[in-house]
């Protein structure tokens, strides 16, 4: 079962409407009952583009092998979605046709997605092939990585050039987008980089933008998390350090570099929020809309329990709100704060969150055994049910 809440003008909520939807409501898939997903998929991740929304699906054949799908919803504008929904807006997740064997991808399928904001991008992988990365959509700041600023939407999907940054076969272990940047992890080599760089937020470049991958520098080889928000960047490191590049303007990045025993990092788009080892969610940035969850002279989100009721499992941040599930007993909780124009916090109002307060599951007579996982987007929030 999968339920959304926010803003939803291009029906990126997958509800089957183009409005706003104040309580979480189950979103549908193609040929599927409300809040169920295909048969015989799980949902693997979703990504969250402005008005648009990926869903990576995971399904099993008969011989064992693992096959994946992407779907979307919301606005096919910019080609976002593909060449099916340019021009359009779909309020159902439906599968995306990206064309891949008419461009000699055949036997390629999606591993990683993610979105800046109306762009599209996908890791795609086949055995003993290297990896493809892959963009489609808008090229306002040079999104897509293709050499070039602006772009017309096309038909097509582009190719991001890695190859030159690899020793051997491009195989890319990490991919993550803020608005209009983008970085990538390839395994045995650097971290790059494309898009807006004018914060710093690409590391130390001359220019505002970044049109075709580069280098980051300083970016150590170390990293295995990162996460972006409006103009700055952030990676966890492999012995739990946190490090930063781009603005501070709003706090996002102070005092980051001292954390040790980090345990996972995300950004909201002007704030920065660390997870550790010992339980604890810490959060720095702007915290005009309450999204830091505690007062600015405090560093940790104030929650109204304690680690021996309650075991942090996740967080998802969104544009300026954040979610975050806990193993409470039996059950798992959903908590969230901070910006709620949209109603994206699902708790039936319109009005910010400046406390952590408990959203899922509504009452206990819908809490349900499985799996909870959560995610947050541009004014969304999603919660996704799936058996064990």
């Amino acid at each position: 079962m999968l339920w959304s809440a926010g803003s939803n003008g291009h029906g990126q909520l997958a509800n089957g409407s183009l409005i706003d939807s104040h309580i979480f409501s189950p979103c549908s898939f193609l040929g599927c009952l409300p809040g169920t997903l295909p048969q015989n998929r799980k949902l693997v991740h979703l990504a969250f583009g402005a008005n648009h929304t990926l869903a990576l699906l995971e399904s099993t054949e008969r011989d064992g092998q693992k096959v994946t799908e992407l779907w979307g919803c919301g606005d096919g504008n910019a080609g976002q979605l593909g060449p099916s929904f340019i021009g359009e807006s779909i309020a159902t997740f439906r599968p995306l046709d990206l064309l891949l064997e008419r461009n000699g991808l055949a036997g390629y399928l999606p591993r990683l997605v993610c979105a800046s904001w109306q762009t599209t991008y996908a890791v795609m992988s086949c055995p003993a092939m290297p990896d493809v990365l892959i963009s489609i959509g808008a090229n306002d700041f040079g999104d897509l990585g293709i050499g070039a600023i602006r772009a017309k939407p096309v038909r097509d999907f582009h190719i991001v050039g890695l190859e030159h940054f690899c020793a051997g076969a491009v195989a890319v272990a990490l991919l993550a987008a803020g608005q209009h940047h983008v970085v990538v992890r390839l395994a045995g080599g650097p971290i790059v980089g494309w898009g807006t760089a004018r914060h710093g937020q690409l590391g130390a470049v001359e220019t505002p933008f970044l049109p075709s991958p580069a280098v980051l520098t300083p970016a150590r080889a170390d990293v295995i998390h990162a996460a972006l928000g409006h103009q700055h960047t952030v990676f966890l490191h492999a012995a739990g350090t946190v490090s930063g590049l781009g603005s501070n303007r709003k706090r996002q990045l102070h005092g980051i570099g001292n954390r040790t025993r980090a345990r996972s990092v995300a950004c909201t788009w002007n704030g920065t929020y660390i997870t550790t080892d010992d339980g604890d969610l810490l959060s720095t940035g702007s915290n005009a809309n309450g999204q830091l969850g505690h007062a600015d002279s405090d560093d940790a989100v104030a929650f109204p329990f304690t680690a021996a009721t309650h075991q942090l499992l996740h967080v998802a941040c969104g544009s300026e709100h954040v979610l975050a599930s806990f193993a409470a007993g039996p059950t798992t909780e959903v908590w969230g704060w901070g910006w709620n124009e949209h109603g994206n916090l699902g708790v039936g109002t319109t009005e910010d969150v400046r406390l952590p307060c408990k959203i899922w599951p509504p009452d206990s007579s819908q809490a349900q055994s499985g799996r909870v996982s959560i995610w947050a987007g541009l004014g969304t929030s999603w919660i996704a049910v799936q058996s064990h």
